[in-house]
């Protein structure tokens, strides 16, 4: 079992900080992977054809909204980036599938 934590901000106010993945390792969630967020608002997992992924939404770079947000691939160890994909102000993604054809969804605080 895995639990992935969306980190906003540092105590100092920096957007710039670490999301961290836990992994259970029986009686506790033990710290996997630490990954570079940008005030990091949600974490979405979906596999498509076997294969695990999660997308991070990064709300802010520094003081814009325009910052990339990224879909990782687990390599059967740890999660690698994927897909690099623009966003503004990303809030929330969604995975879903009609017809068996994947999508994923994002929110976002600011317009294209």
């Amino acid at each position: 079992s895995y639990l992935a934590v969306a980190n906003l901000r540092t105590t100092g106010g920096s957007y710039d900080i670490s999301s961290v993945i836990y992994q259970w390792n029986g009686t506790a969630f033990a710290v996997l992977q630490a990954i570079p967020t940008h005030a990091a608002t949600d974490w979405e997992y979906f596999s498509i054809a076997g294969r695990s992924y999660l997308a991070v939404a990064n709300l802010v770079a520094g003081s814009s909204y325009d910052t990339d947000s990224t879909v990782y691939l687990w390599n059967g160890t740890v999660f690698l980036p994927a897909q690099s994909i623009a966003t503004h102000g990303a809030m929330d993604w969604e995975y879903f599938a009609i017809n068996g054809t994947s999508y994923l969804a994002v929110g976002q605080l600011q317009q294209l």
